[in-house]
């Protein structure tokens, strides 16, 4: 059974409209998503690192509960604001499982460290940090260990990368697939090959963030950028990825109320989680646990 909660944070990139929107969703769709509030502790106002003590106390309390839910056998459905909150997720569902696989489906790899960071946004490091590297008080939310291999991740619909950034991936060899490529090779090519790359791990956690997807059809983001999944394509994915690996814990991260329009992003988000908590209550496979795909290619603007 899903358990769904969530966290307002907005420290990770600094936009207030996030603050306000688990607060939207509860009002506007009457979700009563239970809510770990954001941590707001004194700063050292470091330019590389912004808000760097409210994130991290804020992950903590994050890790917290969503080890609360885990041990007691429900899985964790989390809705939070900038992607920072998920080193909070991660690191709880990692100390159930020792070797938790990933699947990050976002518009940026968000592998930047204190180092290589251009805007000192922590919701840019949240992948560095979950591998070990970067700002120690980042890497050591409930233990000191990493809580991901590297060998352990799939990233799908990059399309904002950071020289410093491909560097990591390069060096780390993480698997990943760019916007670019799932509209050449087609999304089930990319699909099944994530499968079938992650098929022999017991756990792996799935973090979605909705700037994956074109911000001219859904809006509502902190950070767009141009071009990206529709919302056919993101079902395909999330249903494919529900039905054909063990998920163990999902995020759906950065919806922001103060940039949507006409309810767009809400709605989706908003459909999207009750359709990920009904097929957690109906057997949806077709017998066999293979999932079948209509259409091929995402969707794919010139």
């Amino acid at each position: 059974m899903y358990s769904i909660y969530g966290c307002p944070m907005h420290y990770g990139v600094g936009d207030e409209g996030l603050i306000y929107s688990l607060d939207y969703l509860n009002q506007y769709y009457d979700m009563n998503i239970p809510i770990v509030p954001e941590i707001t502790v004194a700063e050292k106002n470091l330019p590389n690192l912004k808000n760097l003590n409210s994130v991290v106390a804020t992950c903590n309390a994050i890790a917290k509960y969503q080890h609360h839910v885990i041990k007691h056998g429900d899985t964790p459905l989390f809705i939070a604001g900038d992607h920072s909150a998920v080193i909070g997720s991660i690191s709880g569902s990692s100390i159930h499982h020792e070797n938790l696989g990933l699947i990050w489906i976002d518009a940026h790899p968000d592998i930047n460290t204190d180092e290589t960071t251009v805007t000192g946004n922590i919701h840019g490091m949240p992948v560095a940090a979950l591998l070990g590297m970067g700002e120690k008080s980042l890497t050591k939310i409930l233990t000191s260990n990493p809580k991901l291999r590297p060998e352990n991740i799939v990233m799908l619909g990059l399309r904002d990368i950071d020289p410093p950034e491909q560097e990591f991936l390069d060096r780390l060899h993480i698997k990943y697939y760019t916007y670019a490529d799932v509209c050449q090779n087609g999304i089930r090519q990319c699909i099944d090959e994530s499968i079938d790359y992650l098929s022999h791990l017991d756990a792996v956690h799935l973090s979605f963030d909705i700037d994956s997807m074109d911000p001219c059809l859904m809006p509502g983001v902190s950070v767009p950028v141009l071009r990206g999944f529709n919302k056919n394509d993101v079902y395909r994915m999330i249903d494919a990825f529900l039905t054909n690996l063990p998920i163990v814990a999902m995020d759906i991260v950065e919806f922001n109320m103060a940039h949507d329009e006409d309810h767009v992003t809400s709605d989706f988000l908003y459909d999207l989680t009750q359709h990920v908590v009904q097929m957690a209550q109906e057997d949806e496979t077709d017998g066999d646990g293979s999932f079948e795909f209509s259409g091929e290619l995402a969707y794919c603007p010139k």
